[in-house]
């Protein structure tokens, strides 16, 4: 049996940005079952630095929904954006906020998407130090990890739109504006050490501007994802 996927979407997102590619991975030849967890964008915005706590007990509650319903005795784990900061911390074994998820039980493969796991950013800059500090790169040897990045837009403080967006994207949270990602978060950002990088040409980040060429959109789903 194929084990089940289970997804955590980026900051303000809502389950519904996860739909279509839900599909995706349930058709063939996929034929995945895929749970997508439940955080609301008046969920996202509530959260502060570093207090991540009502996210992590909503990625628990659904993998554990998704091994009691498939009866699987792990599961494939997909971040995309802040939720791949987010996964990278269910997995730890070592209290947070007092509680300990130690997912790293439940999960066989991480994969993140257009996720930074070096940032600057001021609102989950502390969040992100806790995770890099207590479990450093592809952490969990029993896992497969692979960080998948996007290489579409150079930023330019004067150009078009998409590239102004960019430019300011990665100024603000990254510190340089003159850089090439995904048009939200740069290339470089998005490496992950002992994992297996993978820069994909064209991708961009979310499905709201680029609904057929974001890292969840059918057409580039094949280019991560192993069937």
């Amino acid at each position: 049996m194929s084990r089940p996927v289970v997804i955590v979407g980026g900051w303000l997102s809502s389950p519904a940005d996860y739909a279509r590619m839900a599909r995706t991975l349930a058709a063939p030849p996929h034929k995945r079952i895929v749970y997508i967890t439940d955080i609301s964008r008046a969920e996202w915005a509530g959260l502060r630095d570093p207090h991540f706590t009502p996210v992590l007990d909503l990625v628990a509650r659904t993998v554990a929904l998704a091994l009691r319903e498939t009866g699987a005795d792990r599961i494939d784990l997909i971040g995309h954006s802040a939720g791949g900061r987010v996964t990278r911390a269910y997995l730890g074994h070592l209290p947070y906020a007092g509680i300990i998820y130690d997912g790293q039980r439940y999960v066989a493969s991480l994969t993140t998407l257009g996720t930074a796991h070096e940032t600057y950013e001021i609102w989950v800059k502390e969040f992100a130090h806790q995770i890099n500090h207590h479990y450093p790169g592809a952490f969990y040897k029993h896992i497969a990890y692979r960080s998948v990045a996007g290489e579409s837009v150079r930023g330019h403080r004067f150009g078009g739109i998409e590239e102004m967006v960019a430019y300011r994207s990665y100024q603000t949270a990254f510190g340089d504006g003159h850089q090439i990602g995904d048009g939200i978060i740069p290339t470089s950002s998005c490496y992950l050490r002992g994992a297996d990088n993978l820069v994909l040409k064209g991708a961009r980040h979310a499905p709201y501007n680029a609904p057929t060429m974001w890292y969840g959109a059918s057409d580039v789903i094949p280019l991560w994802f192993d069937a």
